[in-house]
């Protein structure tokens, strides 16, 4: 198990890394890094900082609809090979003052994804920028990588999208 706790604009969280297809707790958002020719996109999203796209799965949604939706919002992308990685929990019982809109304990479904098409980029929603990456750049440039976000990481650049195999 890997774990790390943060601070988030609501306090301290405890995140843990879970590398399993199925969660026992609330699956309340969605994150994934997408590949394109090698690169990983990433979006400065207002309030935050450069960052892999995703957000708040809306009543209904599935994971990867709302996976979809996100990287159309934020990254003006389409999505194909979704694969996903497991999911990154969030503990906010630490906090005492925590009166989030979120549930005390919940999971963010984590994905790995290869970019199909790219949209001219439109800043409408939250995210003012996408950028291309390279994989080895992405630790220094998202605005909060920790030990979770490594193992999320570390799986996503593991596996071949269109097979679904390990990397060699």
């Amino acid at each position: 198990m890997i774990s790390d706790i943060v601070e988030w604009p609501s306090g301290p969280v405890k995140l843990v890394w879970r590398d399993t297809n199925s969660a026992r707790l609330p699956t309340t958002g969605v994150h994934g890094f997408f590949f394109q020719e090698g690169a990983i996109l990433l979006c400065d999203i207002l309030g935050r900082g450069l960052t892999i796209p995703g957000g708040r799965i809306d009543e209904g949604e599935s994971t990867e609809d709302c996976l979809r939706r996100e990287a159309l919002e934020e990254a003006c992308v389409e999505l194909s090979y979704l694969t996903r990685l497991g999911f990154i929990e969030a503990d906010h019982r630490s906090n005492r003052e925590y009166s989030g809109s979120y549930p005390t304990r919940s999971v963010q479904a984590i994905y790995r994804a290869e970019i199909i098409t790219v949209h001219d980029f439109t800043a409408v929603f939250e995210s003012s920028k996408r950028i291309f990456a390279d994989i080895e750049q992405v630790p220094v440039l998202h605005h909060e990588w920790n030990q979770v976000l490594q193992a999320a990481f570390d799986a996503a650049t593991g596996i071949s999208a269109a097979t679904g195999s390990s990397c060699g």
